[in-house]
């Protein structure tokens, strides 16, 4: 019998100040997924080649890393890698009038036991590159020092109509994931989890909420617009480096 080939494990790799986290992309074990531990600021040129090595000598073939700001990714595009997905950014000030909830959808948190079903309802409503393993959705609910994770349903006994994971750190609030299954689209499901997201950003006192997705998912750019976000340029990519194993 042919034995399964073992995934590499998820690291930190630190260099000074730099962090960054290096593990297997969802569901392609030969692709590395480098995140940023220190977002905001360039890394510096040194772990970024360093990353790279590390990758190639845990054998992934291809090394891709989280979404990138402008400043970002600059240290990576000069170690040499390109851009493959680019993602709108989008932000709107909290305190300028939030919409109503919808009290048809009903919300509450999201418990442990609910994570399978929410998987479920992630790799259902996104094409294969954007669907989270459990590894990712454990980084999305790391991502922020304050999080709120909460599932939608049309009532106790439906399965979960979509999932939000809201984040906070210091005045700033982030729309980290949102996920409708596609059965529920259309239905206010989404709108009744990015103003619960919302709600909850104003109480703890942040003045404005950010989120992303690609430029091409045009019904949750419409979403978010319609809720008072504004795109602002040039918005974020995802970059690759073909490691060549």
């Amino acid at each position: 019998m042919m034995r399964r080939q073992r995934e590499p494990a998820a690291e930190t790799l630190r260099l000074g100040q730099d962090r960054l986290r290096l593990r297997p992309w969802a569901g392609d074990a030969g692709t590395g997924l480098l995140i940023l531990l220190t977002p905001g600021a360039a890394v510096s040129d040194s772990i970024a080649s360093a990353a790279i090595e590390a990758a190639a000598g845990r054998g992934y073939h291809r090394l891709r890393t989280s979404a990138l700001s402008g400043i970002e990714s600059e240290p990576f595009i000069r170690a040499g890698f390109e851009p493959c997905q680019v993602l709108a950014l989008l932000s709107r000030p909290i305190a300028n009038g939030l919409p109503k909830p919808n009290s048809s959808v009903a919300i509450r948190r999201a418990r442990r036991r609910d994570r399978p079903s929410v998987l479920a309802v992630d790799n259902a409503a996104f094409e294969p590159f954007w669907q989270l393993d459990e590894d990712g959705l454990r980084d999305a609910l790391r991502a922020t020092p304050f999080r709120r994770f909460r599932v939608a349903r049309h009532d106790a006994d439906s399965a979960p109509a979509g999932y939000a994971i809201s984040g906070r750190s210091g005045p700033t609030g982030y729309l980290q994931r949102l996920a409708i299954s596609p059965s529920q689209q259309g239905q206010g499901v989404g709108a009744a989890l990015v103003i619960d997201g919302l709600r909850w950003m104003a109480r703890w006192g942040a003045a404005h909420a950010w989120v992303n997705t690609p430029q091409h998912n045009t019904g949750a750019l419409r979403l978010y617009e319609r809720l008072g976000f504004e795109q602002v340029s040039p918005g974020l990519q995802v970059l690759e480096m073909n490691l060549g194993q």
